[in-house]
């Protein structure tokens, strides 16, 4: 679980490592916020959520970095599915440091 005072995104790319069709891409889910007090008693919002970072193959040549995620976007949880297969990354992660 991650803890944090920036709202993350459900996909980001990290199109620094755009090579050949694939791209390292951070998917985020059960995001959900709460407000709380800092140490001066200032009020500021904390974002809680699952993540994992993948490496995710593109179907098709992309003309820019916006028709890249907007692609993700459409597939978040839907047609590819890419929240499925990221959620089944982080489980096997998860089943391998447990043996």
């Amino acid at each position: 679980m991650v803890n944090s005072n920036i709202e993350p995104q459900t996909i980001t790319p990290d199109f620094g490592t755009l090579k050949r069709g694939k791209l390292d891409i951070l998917v985020n889910w059960g995001i959900t916020s709460a407000t709380k007090l800092d140490d001066m008693g200032n009020e500021y919002t904390e974002w809680q959520y699952e993540s994992v970072r993948i490496n995710w193959v593109l179907p098709a040549v992309y003309e820019s970095e916006a028709a890249i995620q907007a692609y993700l976007n459409a597939n978040y949880d839907e047609g590819e599915n890419i929240l499925g297969w990221a959620q089944a990354t982080r489980l096997e992660i998860h089943s391998r440091s447990a043996m």
